[in-house]
């Protein structure tokens, strides 16, 4: 059982390292950030009908940060106030758009690590997987590289209980995503181990990355500006590997436990 498993691992990380695995990941990452950038698109025009971000209080804002180029970017959102109510709608069917071709890319780099095919049924790949795949990408990829960078300036004791609170939070998140594309595939007990190694991976992933971009901060906080964007797309690219490195894992060790 253990010698089955440290050869399905060595396996996974020689995919992840080695293999097609960071294709498939590449294009995880850009689907996801098309997805985010429509949303932030989706959500600009949506904060345009705020009362507290009304026409007057901007265009006040924008006169006192930017006096030379004040009046350019003044006419520049009166256009955008004009046209918000076309605005909202487009970028909101964009956004679902980018959503639902998100979730068909996830489908298929899974079914090319597995080498077989993933079947969906249409109302779960149009509906409720692309809402998901999103509450688990903002609040799972996005929200544990918050945690992390947090927990480097809090006490030892409440970064102490953040990463216990991890686990808890975060792996019934994991689990499920999994088990929409896996359950036909993998026994549930199997899903679990695979949400568990991502989760290690992911916190693993988590530490180093954190206490990169600290020491970077330690070093020149103009370097930290500049390469925040590039660490970012890095993580998410590497994040995106061992989720589906993950599941390589998972699929050898079935065909080992079986050999065996």
């Amino acid at each position: 059982m253990v010698k089955g498993r440290l050869l399905a691992l060595f396996y996974s990380l020689k995919e992840i390292f080695l293999g097609d695995v960071g294709l498939y990941a590449s294009a995880l990452t850009l689907r996801f950030l098309m997805v985010i950038s429509s949303l932030l698109l989706f959500f600009g025009f949506l904060a345009s009908f705020f009362p507290f971000l009304n026409q007057e209080k901007i265009t006040q804002v924008i006169s006192q940060l930017t006096p030379a180029y004040g009046e350019m970017l003044i006419n520049k959102l009166l256009k955008i106030y004009k046209h918000r109510e076309i605005g909202s709608i487009f970028s909101l069917f964009i956004s679902y758009f980018f959503l639902v071709g998100y979730a068909k890319v996830f489908a298929k780099a899974i079914s090319r690590v597995l080498k077989e095919d993933i079947k969906l049924k249409e109302t779960l790949l149009w509906v409720f997987i692309p809402v998901y795949l999103l509450g688990f990408s903002v609040f799972i990829l996005v929200g544990s590289a918050v945690l992390s960078f947090l927990q480097s300036f809090i006490p030892k004791s409440l970064s102490f209980a953040l990463s216990l609170s991890k686990p808890i939070l975060f792996l019934p998140l994991i689990y499920f995503m999994y088990w929409f594309f896996l359950r036909d595939t993998l026994k549930p007990v199997r899903i679990l181990e695979t949400s568990v190694l991502f989760l290690v991976f992911l916190m693993l992933l988590n530490f180093i990355f954190g206490k990169f971009f600290i020491k970077l901060i330690g070093l020149n906080p103009l370097y930290a500006v500049l390469g925040s964007l590039l660490s970012f797309l890095i993580w998410l690219e590497l994040t995106f590997s061992f989720l589906l490195g993950a599941i390589i894992y998972a699929k050898r060790l079935e065909q080992n436990l079986k050999g065996g």
